[in-house]
């Protein structure tokens, strides 16, 4: 059985490369929509690991969770409040590919504690983990001082919107970011919240 063997713990500088891979699952396209051919010699998985092994910022190892199954992992989940979108620094990116994703940037619940990436392995997938990550997060937030947890899901991306409902999140609003050939979404994104 996975749950005896599945640990949860705070992700280290070490876990980068992993970190990287499985949020670029989870955003669904947005970070090679966001990155890809800023550099030809690096994917945006590639672009990510340093950010993410680097100690302050958004991106940081330390805005992590990870699950650990036999000293591998198999799953993240990242986040931070939310209210330092607001400060992001977003001048290196070209801003064709940033205003185009504008509205998710401008849809948010101000003052919660955001979820930015949840991703599990797909062979471990629908076995719980994913809530045990939820769960570690929602913790994480109630510690922070924070009342409610929110994130953004794909409209098209039925398995994860399932799951949220499952895990009591309720819809805020959504963000109409339109279809781009690099960022095959239809229905734009939602905002959902849950009270911790």
């Amino acid at each position: 059985m996975i749950d005896d063997r599945l640990t949860l713990r705070p992700a280290c500088a070490d876990d980068a490369p992993e970190l990287a891979r499985l949020i670029t699952i989870a955003g669904g396209g947005v970070y090679e929509f966001l990155l890809d051919g800023l550099y030809p010699d690096l994917s945006a998985r590639e672009m990510l690991t340093p950010g993410l092994a680097g100690r302050t910022g958004s991106l940081s190892y330390r805005q992590s969770g990870v699950a650990e199954l036999d000293g591998r992992v198999i799953g993240v989940v990242h986040g931070y409040p939310v209210d330092w979108i607001r400060t992001e620094d977003y001048s290196g990116l070209p801003p064709d590919r940033v205003e185009h994703l504008a509205s998710f940037s401008q849809t948010q619940d101000w003052g919660s504690y955001f979820l930015s990436a949840l991703a599990v392995d797909e062979a471990f997938r629908r076995q719980g983990v994913a809530a045990r990550l939820l769960g570690w997060f929602a913790e994480r937030a109630r510690g922070g001082g924070f009342d409610r947890v929110t994130l953004h899901v794909w409209a098209d991306n039925d398995a994860a919107r399932r799951l949220y409902a499952k895990e009591g999140f309720v819809e805020l609003g959504r963000a109409a970011i339109p279809w781009h050939e690099r960022l095959p979404h239809q229905g734009g994104s939602v905002l959902l919240q849950r009270r911790v």
